[in-house]
């Protein structure tokens, strides 16, 4: 198994980016300050008059949006796809598959791909390094992150004091150790903590079973794949920190400025597919087998949970920018950017492509409850921007 084991002072100041990131380059300059992004064209509140509502184009537009094999995470994309509903909402969504994360922000960054789905932690690392041209723009997945131990551990790690001396496996990706990390640094235990590298989930399963690892953070389902090898849940890092980002919906200023039509198309059409989900669980999971082979235990597992399994990730398409920043702030509270780093977060997240689409689902006036709560919801988490 790949590891590396490392105390905080070792760790800090950049792990995920340098395991993650490596060959940035010349990305690394600047700031964003492009005027289509919500808070630094409201920087001064009073001089500014409420938008006016933005108008889809009817004719078919495109967007090219990344893909991380079968991953079923980005549940509402995969709906969407297989339902069809791009089309309906006259958009032509080309999905590129992406060896990782890092060639995915990177690409759209670049304006060689206009969505990545995946990840929170790659945007806020490019952010961090003062990459301009990335800004989250929805939601994907809240939470998602588990900690496997042995069984007879199971009740062993519950607060984040239970983990002061333990030997922690962690993959630089997975949100949830960052979370983790944060709340360590807090309660001022971080440095009492040995955080080991894991290559992958296999990695991570044979590390608790072998003894390397006293416990590990995991997701994508991490949990469920483990409990079929005797490997037990001991807690979810949201059960310490409930709505904190995992993937988020990340694209450039250009898209935003020149292509927000189709980012609204395609924000509408994934709330027809979140409408789904959360009323016809029977189709949602057909869909998400048809589209990842997967069978129907493990499908519902992820995305909903059963009697034997509590699901990590909560599916979502708000872009959650107060949880978005928040993170951010942990990211540089654990050095894994730089603590110092001078861009803002809240001038990376934009708020209007999804609020433009939720008023388009209230207006169709279908479903009014589940819209009335996202409004409430967005109306709650989005404060910052």
């Amino acid at each position: 198994m790949e590891r590396k084991s490392m105390t905080r002072r070792v760790f800090v100041r950049g792990a995920v980016a340098s395991a993650a990131f490596v060959g940035m380059g010349g990305l690394l300059a600047g700031c964003a300050t492009n005027a289509s992004n919500s808070s630094t064209a409201q920087s001064d509140a009073s001089a500014v008059e409420e938008p006016a509502a933005f108008t889809v184009s009817d004719e078919v537009e495109s967007l090219k949006v990344a893909t991380l094999g079968k991953d079923i995470k980005i549940a509402c994309v995969l709906v969407a796809k297989e339902e069809g509903l791009y089309e309906e909402e006259k958009l032509d969504v080309t999905f590129e598959t992406v060896a990782n994360l890092s060639d995915g922000i990177t690409a759209v960054s670049e304006n060689k791909l206009d969505v990545l789905p995946f990840g929170v932690i790659p945007t806020c690392t490019f952010v961090g390094q003062g990459v301009e041209n990335v800004c989250v723009f929805g939601g994907t997945i809240a939470e998602g992150s588990e900690c496997i131990v042995l069984p007879e551990n199971k009740d062993r790690f519950k607060k984040i004091e239970d983990f002061r001396g333990a030997k922690v496996g962690f993959f630089p990706m997975e949100t949830g150790h960052i979370v983790m990390q944060a709340l360590a640094e807090k309660a001022g235990i971080m440095d009492e903590i040995e955080w080991i590298i894991y290559s992958d989930s296999n990695s991570a399963i044979e590390g608790v079973r072998k003894g390397e690892f006293d416990c590990a953070f995991v997701n994508s389902g991490g949990g469920y794949i483990a409990s079929k090898s005797d490997i037990a849940v001991s807690m979810q890092p949201g059960d310490l920190k409930p709505d904190f980002p995992c993937c988020r919906q990340t694209t450039n200023f250009d898209n935003l400025e020149n292509n927000k039509s189709a980012l609204i198309k395609f924000m509408i059409a994934n709330l027809r597919a979140y409408e789904i989900i959360q009323n016809d669980r029977e189709r949602a999971i057909a869909a998400l087998m048809g589209y990842s082979g997967q069978d129907h235990e493990y499908v519902e597992s992820l995305i909903y949970g059963t009697d034997v399994y509590d699901a990590a990730m909560i599916v979502e398409m708000d872009p959650y920018a107060d949880a978005v920043c928040d993170f951010y702030e942990d990211m540089k509270t654990t050095e894994n950017i730089p603590a110092d780093a001078v861009c803002k977060m809240e001038e990376h997240v934009d708020t209007t492509v999804y609020r433009a689409a939720l008023d388009e689902m209230i207006a169709r006036g279908e479903n009014a409850d589940l819209w009335t709560k996202l409004d409430a919801d967005f109306k709650s988490h989005n404060t910052i921007v």
